[in-house]
This record gives structure tokens, C-alpha cells and sequence, in this order.
């Protein structure tokens, strides 16, 4: 176990699998202050997707959760 994951485990966190890629793409591409996510986005503990603008369809709640 790496001195992050150790960390995150103490703070109760743990990090799920990464998924297998699909293909042969950048996973992430960044233009200004806008990062473009190829194939990656937040889930929930159950494996749900998290999408949605915060504060218009995400709660900060529910932001903060997309976050971890």
C-alpha cells in the first residue's frame, strides 16, 4: 500500500479499480481552465454515474461526493 492510499484509508476512503480502457485514447485533455475527461466520470460506491451541473442539477452535497 502506497503512503496515499494509507492516508485515504485512514480518512475511511478506498479507491475503487481503475476500469479497463476500451481503446487506444488520452484519457484527459486540457484546454484553459476546462479538462475534457475521455471514458472517465464520477461514480457512486454502487458504480452509478454522478453527472450534472453543480448548483443547477448537483447539490454542493452531492459535488463534493462526485469529487471523492
Amino acid at each position: 500500500m502506497t503512503v496515499v492510499e494509507s492516508r485515504l484509508a485512514e480518512m475511511g476512503y478506498t479507491l475503487p479499480d481503475p476500469p479497463e480502457p476500451i481503446g487506444n485514447y488520452l484519457s484527459a485533455s486540457r484546454s484553459g481552465k476546462i479538462m475534457w475527461m475521455a471514458g472517465v466520470g464520477s461514480r457512486r460506491a454502487d458504480g452509478s454515474r454522478i453527472s450534472g451541473k453543480l448548483g443547477a442539477d448537483l447539490t454542493v452535497e452531492q459535488g463534493y461526493e462526485a469529487a471523492q
